[in-house]
């Protein structure tokens, strides 16, 4: 239910100046009480106020409801309150005329009529008449008389109805009054035109709604497809799509008469999408290659599925597939795929769509998506010096080697000196002489 200050209240007043004399009740324009068939279906109207100052005249279930209060003294300027309300059977616009006469004597004098609803436990008033205080015969000052008629918006189980408010500060005061209610006179039956709604994507909306009754009441909207639209007054949310019927009717309470009902359905079409890829475009072998795929819009919600290829037509078996969900800001990441090989690779993303949103996906072989991969370059080995090896440490025992010059050690080293070339001597002496028989044999 729509607050008050949203309600469609249309309010028509007007003071009758009938110049009756203090404390007479004013007999005003009688209110048109159309009888329908199922009159004895008529939701009844309840009074309630201070204790033994106002009366029941008629509930409203065969004719038009009316209460009367009488309160003498009323209180200096105490503000009294009594109210007429009822119960809403069923979701919709109630349009009840009122009349209000009365004389809130003398001084001061204020005259309040509020409308009020109460759902679900709160109550909700809004204004329809309020004048005063006054005195010297300045409305509300003695003798008054208001009409009207107030459109309600209600649920079923809702109460509605009006508060009737006085007071004066004249020492001889009284609050008197009569409320009567009805509804306005219909035709014998009442159509509803429903111009037709276009198709709308999803996006698009609210969607404003402007149908009318012959009648002149107004008209309610109610959606059938609630999971795809709903209403707020006369303006329908699109949710996803699908197809999106709209009831428009008119119920002239204050109970059901003359009822009529007409429908539109319109399709609501799904947005369209869009879906990028940014991937690594170098590496080599053995490395991770990765991609992140961006949806627009950003509502958009659901997953992308990664594939890699091996040529730019996507022709052969994908060698890498993941599937990834989508973020609250559009993104999906791939994971990573690491190549075994060099070559060029394509990545391809494909975005699945929701209930309000195309599908999309991006094409094979796009360079944007394309990862060049290059081979792991051989390890280095050491190859052979050029330079020869150093020289082994010299032997002491060999001939070049240096000798201790002086003490007995050198002393020593020189005999064994001499005796070794002595005796390399002899053996080549040995030799020639061998070599000289030898050839005199011959």
């Amino acid at each position: 239910m729509s607050s008050v200050a949203s309600r469609r209240t249309t309010v028509t007043l007007r003071t009758l100046g009938l110049g009756l004399a203090a404390g007479a009740l004013i007999a005003g324009p009688l209110l048109v009480d159309v009888q329908p068939a199922n009159a004895a279906e008529r939701t009844a109207w309840e009074a309630s106020g201070p204790d033994n100052t106002y009366t029941l005249d008629f509930d409203g279930t065969t004719a038009p409801a009316q209460f009367s209060y009488d309160m003498e003294p009323a209180g200096l300027e105490q503000l009294r309150t009594w109210s007429m309300m009822t119960t809403a059977d069923e979701d919709g616009t109630v349009t009840v005329e009122y009349e209000w006469t009365g004389n809130h004597a003398w001084c001061d004098a204020t005259t309040i009529l509020d409308q009020v609803i109460e759902s679900a436990g709160v109550r909700s008033v809004n204004s329809v008449i309020d004048e005063g205080p006054n005195c010297s015969g300045n409305p509300p000052n003695g003798d008054f008389a208001y009409t009207g008629t107030v459109s309600f918006d209600v649920s079923a189980g809702d109460r509605y109805g009006f508060d009737v408010r006085g007071s004066n500060r004249d020492l001889n005061n009284f609050l008197r009054g009569t409320l009567r209610l009805g509804i306005p006179e219909l035709p014998e039956s009442q159509t509803i035109t429903f111009p037709a709604v276009a198709d709308t994507m999803v996006d698009d909306g609210p969607v404003a709604l402007a149908a009318t009754a012959s009648s002149g009441l107004p008209v309610s909207y109610a959606s059938t497809t609630p999971d795809v639209c709903t209403v707020d007054g006369s303006s329908v949310a699109l949710l996803v799509s699908g197809t999106c019927t709209i009831e428009a009717s008119q119920w002239s309470a204050p109970f059901e008469f003359d009822r009529a009902v007409q429908t539109q359905s319109f399709a609501v079409l799904p947005r369209t999408s869009q879906i990028s890829v940014q991937a690594t475009d170098e590496l080599t072998v053995g490395e991770a290659a990765t991609a992140t795929a961006t949806v627009t819009p950003a509502a958009a919600t659901g997953d992308v599925l990664f594939a890699v290829y091996g040529d730019d037509q996507c022709l052969t078996e994908a060698l890498y597939t993941v599937t990834s969900p989508l973020s609250a800001e559009g993104t999906a990441e791939s994971g990573e795929f690491v190549p075994d090989a060099a070559g060029t690779y394509y990545w391809v993303a494909l975005y699945s769509g929701d209930e309000a949103t195309v599908a999309s996906a991006t094409e094979c072989g796009d360079v944007q998506t394309a990862v060049a991969v290059a081979p792991t370059e051989p390890p280095v080995t050491p190859t052979e010096s050029a330079t020869p090896p150093p020289a082994p440490a010299d032997d002491p025992g060999d001939a070049g080697a240096e000798l201790p010059r002086t003490g007995a050690d050198g002393a020593g080293n020189l005999a064994a000196l001499g005796a070794g070339l002595l005796a390399a001597g002899l053996m080549l002496i040995t030799g020639r002489a061998v070599a000289r028989r030898i050839t005199r044999n011959r």
